[in-house]
């Protein structure tokens, strides 16, 4: 892979956009190219745009995981054997040796948090290109100057160490490890940066961790309030984010740790929940990822937009928070009827808050129809309010379910910390 593709990108990536003006100037002319490139090469897409001109591309119909994953040989723009990839990612996975390929395509699996696993194809030039990108939203120096970066991942990339140098070295850390054997090689290592799932840096602080680097980031999870301020206080440091799915790179925070949507790679519209509010689905259109295209794509994460620029300067769109997924939305029974109402990530979130004022680690895991478990850190917090559940359900009308309290057992691990996770669904 070409460091000079990784290093004209980083280049060629605007630290800011002063302008929307700019910004949509640099998507229309980004969709226009890729809509015809990728019209000609997936057979997928055709079908699926067919009667649509490529200026309207805005309008196309939606795809999602489950689409992508039933069409995936015809959705990539290259013909690729997809059963002889799945089994290659799955042997990765077990030996974890991840530098298998097909030809100059990398593979992998995502985490499958949702109850179904995605795959993605990459091919050197694109890995080369995300690379520069990444490096210009993540360093704070030149790319020029000396920098060791560590990555606390599920699964390690050849990308890294495809792109490493004399002067950017990448370090991994595979959390099929122990944390603490993890922490001890991180010490070791003398980071300038170290980048990794927030259920692990919340273990750092958590450890008193004399950890010094000049920025930790947060990625592969979501950051939840409460594990970044107890992560910004005991390393007295803004915690950065890169939220990330396998279908793109969404958003980075800027110096002032506000996240930004990655406009200049990527259209995002907005599928409202509750415009008021400022809540969407994010729909994804990349126009620089050429082999597993992500165009008219809809997430099932929900977004809060904010509601103010950032004072950063910055004109790419900015968002407050990322409040969970649709997955994960609670299914509670109407009181009028045989129905179920929705209650959104954040609503459970903050009633769990409003419990007690000491609480420092929380999940809340929908079981049934009718109970709620609940499991807090610290153990044996008393006096313990029902309160805010309970005006949630009055506002919502929906039948009283059941709280159960439990001890806190999440560990850091390679598996994804879901603060609010609902397991109930609807036969």
């Amino acid at each position: 892979m070409s460091k000079l593709s990784t290093i004209l990108r980083y280049v060629m990536t605007p630290k800011k956009f002063k302008s929307r003006k700019h910004i949509e100037k640099v998507q229309r002319a980004g969709m226009k190219k890729h809509v015809r490139f990728i019209r000609r090469n997936s057979p997928f897409y055709a079908r699926h745009w067919d009667g649509f001109t490529d200026e309207q591309w805005a309008e196309f119909p939606l795809i999602d995981k489950s689409i992508m994953m039933e069409n995936l040989g015809d959705l990539l723009t290259v013909r690729l054997d997809v059963e002889q990839a799945t089994k290659l990612a799955k042997k990765a996975e077990q030996s974890r040796d991840f530098s298998s390929k097909i030809g100059p395509y990398s593979i992998g699996f995502s985490s499958g948090t949702s109850g179904s696993r995605g795959m993605h194809f990459v091919s050197e030039k694109e890995q080369a290109s995300w690379a520069g990108f990444m490096l210009s939203r993540g360093l704070d120096d030149s790319i020029l100057s000396r920098q060791k970066i560590g990555l606390i991942l599920r699964a390690n990339s050849n990308t890294f160490e495809s792109i490493g140098s004399k002067r950017i070295k990448f370090c991994f850390y595979d959390l099929m490890r122990p944390l603490e054997e993890i922490h001890q090689m991180i010490l070791g290592d003398e980071l300038d940066i170290l980048i990794g799932p927030p259920s692990v840096l919340r273990y750092l602080a958590d450890v008193k961790s004399p950890l010094k680097v000049n920025k930790l980031v947060s990625a592969a999870e979501v950051l939840d309030e409460i594990d970044r301020k107890h992560i910004e206080e005991h390393f007295g440091q803004i915690v950065h984010q890169f939220y990330s799915s396998t279908e793109g790179e969404i958003a980075a925070t800027c110096e002032l740790g506000t996240l930004h949507l990655n406009e200049g790679i990527m259209v995002v519209q907005k599928d409202w929940v509750d415009k008021e509010k400022g809540w969407y689905h994010p729909i994804l259109s990349d126009f620089k990822r050429s082999t597993q295209p992500i165009i008219r794509y809809r997430l099932n994460d929900i977004l809060v937009a904010s509601k103010q620029p950032c004072k950063c300067g910055d004109a790419r769109e900015s968002i407050d928070s990322i409040m969970g997924r649709q997955d994960d939305m609670f299914l509670l029974k109407k009181r009028d009827g045989d129905d179920y109402e929705q209650i959104v990530p954040d609503f459970i979130r903050r009633a769990v808050m409003q419990m007690h004022p000491e609480i420092t680690a929380y999940r809340a895991i929908q079981r049934s129809a009718d109970e709620i478990e609940v499991q807090l850190l610290p153990k044996d917090l008393e006096p313990l309010s029902l309160e805010g559940f309970h005006f949630v359900w009055r506002q919502k009308n929906v039948e009283t379910p059941k709280i159960t309290l439990t001890n806190y057992e999440h560990k850091p691990s390679a598996t994804k910390l879901r603060r609010i996770q609902r397991e109930f669904t609807l036969s």
